[in-house]
């Protein structure tokens, strides 16, 4: 039995057609992190398993949660934003079959403003999305990986993600992200200071960029590529400045 889960808020323009290419599927568990639009009732119409949680800004926190819900043995994480193609879903039903590894990981292919990222470190981008219940340990922190405790194995076909049609879909992503990666500083000690601010508001952000756009050869992906590299500088930048904020204010309430 083949469970697939999902957490989500406000994606009434993707989690219809998301739904739809479960429907190989024996259960599906959605999480609504207290959606603002008709997310909620859209997954109604497939499931009677939705849970309604608070927003807490990221996925991440809830993860455990929806496997906590499935009766399957076997789990397959998604987002509202991905694809899972006819390929992969006969490569999935049969390494299920051949129970050969715990958890599955599987090559993502990213898809940003309407175009397939080949570079930027984005492909394959494998990610540990098929595995046994029981057998992966979920972080809660942002844009942490499942951790598998079993046995590994790579399928060969592709998750297709659609992430960021638009820039305001990026940007309003952007923020959140940003927020919540400089809370996550904050509250591991780090600080803003008059010794590593060059650091952290230069030298760090520029690494990165330098990474994506020539050592991941995002050069190669054009003016995507080269808006990914800079984004990518921006995130680290915005980031650190953001806990720049939060100390200066919590400085301020020390005083």
């Amino acid at each position: 039995m083949i469970s697939a889960i999902l957490v989500v808020r406000n994606e009434e323009e993707n989690i219809k057609g998301c739904l739809e290419n479960l429907n190989w599927v024996d259960e599906i568990i959605v999480v609504d992190q207290s959606s603002t639009d008709t997310t909620t009732e859209i997954c109604r119409e497939f499931t009677d398993k939705v849970f309604v949680t608070e927003n807490k800004g990221f996925c991440e926190p809830d993860r455990k949660f929806a496997e906590e819900k499935t009766k399957g043995d076997w789990i397959l994480y998604i987002d509202a934003d991905e694809r899972v193609s006819s390929e992969l879903i006969e490569e999935i039903k049969n390494s299920v079959k051949s129970d050969k590894y715990d958890v599955h990981y599987i090559p993502r292919k990213n898809f940003f403003l309407g175009e397939w990222i080949k570079h930027c470190g984005w492909y394959p981008g494998y990610v540990p999305r098929l595995f046994r219940k029981g057998k992966v340990k979920f972080p809660d922190k942002i844009h942490k990986d499942i951790i598998p405790l079993g046995t590994v194995g790579y399928l060969k076909n592709d998750i297709l993600h659609y992430s960021y049609v638009n820039l305001e879909q990026y940007f309003e992503k952007f923020n959140r992200y940003t927020s919540q990666l400089a809370k996550d500083e904050f509250e591991k000690k780090r600080r803003i200071n008059s010794f590593n601010l060059i650091w952290y508001f230069f030298v760090k952000p520029s690494i990165y960029f330098f990474f994506k756009y020539f050592r991941k050869r995002g050069f190669l992906d054009g003016m995507r590529g080269l808006l990914i590299s800079i984004f990518t500088f921006l995130t680290v930048f915005v980031q650190y400045t953001k806990l720049w904020e939060i100390q200066e204010k919590d400085d301020r309430k020390q005083h």
